[in-house]
């Protein structure tokens, strides 16, 4: 998913990964459920024992990617959020959260299936995500990060229905802050997704389904009813240049080389790797997932903005490129919004992050094994002059 900055191919590029990773969770993470909740285009509820393709998206999809919120306020969407997750947390609770294969391989394939369709829909998303007003995707991020803490003491890895409404309150109130426009036009974005819904209705109960889907009608015409059509946005302010610039700079000059012999549309090792941590060790990877969402909420909100807008104009300039490759210009843009971000974190909770994944030391061998190891070397003596100006200029 990441194609437009996938991360170095060298032993410590598990550090770079994780950047990626705080940059795009909250808008990922979120968005995933954005373009879910936007999947009907009408508001009509369906016919009695009709099963529209869209309900499996509002009954079986959303609650894979749901888990908490602040307090809520007594308005139409706290009291529709309340009725969804009555309907729908029956429906979560029979849900394997530490191994979805369905998920898992979507994830894992979709890119490879259809390069083009799925960068010019994470465009979309992270595009309809830059328009959210920061303080609610910052609530929403919290929730889940509560979520999962709880949902890790319990059997099946099932956040307690008091932290998975809240999520569903959050996300709703985060999903009203948006550009509508932009919104909606994630409805139709990603390839494979209507073959993905008739895949997860398959697996529910179609009248906890039924049940679901009208709760989930309700809720979206009171996020509709709230919407701030995006006007809480925080502008994008790219910083340039001095000290992080200039070894940005060295960095994109000797990584870019390799970057050019991916393709990213098909990252055969990292498509394999997204479709088996979380089967093979499911707490473990809930729990890094956690300790990412607690770092990224330590960063500063207008260098994980401007990060963001980087990626979409990277993916967006690469999108008619071989292999889905960004500009020179645009991949050292993006690796000095990364490093800029970075260096605002918590540095106790960014380093955290080094070793959280299970397997990924196989992965990043994996990985290395793939390159030249001339350019690697050359790589990562960048990457090290680079890390040392971030750390220093915290």
């Amino acid at each position: 998913l990441f194609r437009s900055h996938r991360t170095l191919h060298h032993p410590a590029s598990h550090f770079v990964t994780m950047a990626r990773s705080n940059v795009l969770i909250p808008a990922l993470l979120l968005g995933a459920v954005a373009f879910l909740v936007s999947q009907r285009p009408t508001f009509v509820p369906p016919p009695a024992g009709q099963v529209p393709t869209h309900l499996r998206a509002g009954a079986a999809a959303i609650p894979a990617f749901l888990a908490a919120t602040p307090a809520a306020y007594a308005d139409s969407i706290s009291d529709a959020a309340a009725k969804f997750t009555d309907a729908t947390y029956p429906i979560a609770e029979t849900i394997n959260w530490g191994n979805s294969p369905i998920i898992s391989n979507y994830l894992a394939t979709a890119s490879a299936k259809d390069p083009k369709g799925m960068a010019t829909a994470i465009s979309k998303l992270l595009d309809a995500g830059l328009s959210m007003d920061p303080a609610l995707v910052r609530a929403a991020v919290r929730a889940h990060d509560k979520a999962i803490e709880s949902a890790l003491k319990q059997p099946g890895l099932v956040a307690p229905k008091a932290d998975y409404g809240k999520v569903n309150e959050a996300l709703a109130r985060m999903i009203a802050s948006a550009d509508q426009k932009k919104f909606f036009a994630l409805k139709d974005a990603f390839p494979g997704n209507q073959d993905l819904q008739m895949e997860l209705y398959s697996q529910n109960n179609p009248e906890q389904a039924q049940a679901a889907f009208k709760a989930f009608e309700e809720l979206t015409q009171a996020v509709k009813a709230s919407s701030t059509d995006g006007a809480n946005a925080l502008a994008v302010k790219a910083e340039r240049g001095g000290r992080i610039g200039d070894a940005a700079k060295m960095f994109s000059d000797a990584t870019y080389p390799v970057a050019q012999k991916i393709d990213w549309g098909n990252t055969k090792l990292v498509g394999k790797y997204i479709s088996e941590v979380s089967a093979n060790n499911p707490k473990a990877t809930a729990y890094a997932f956690d300790k990412v969402l607690e770092s990224g909420l330590t960063m500063d909100p207008k260098l994980v903005t401007a990060a963001v807008a980087a990626h979409k104009a990277a993916i967006d300039g690469a999108v008619n490129n071989p292999n889905l490759m960004a500009s020179k210009r645009d991949w050292e843009a993006v690796n000095e919004a990364l490093a800029r971000m970075i260096a605002s974190a918590d540095p106790a909770s960014f380093k955290a992050l080094l070793n959280t994944f299970p397997d990924n030391g196989k992965l990043q061998q994996a990985l290395w094994l793939a390159n030249n190891p001339n350019e690697a070397k050359s790589a990562f003596e960048t990457f090290e002059k680079l890390t040392q100006t971030v750390r220093f200029t915290r």
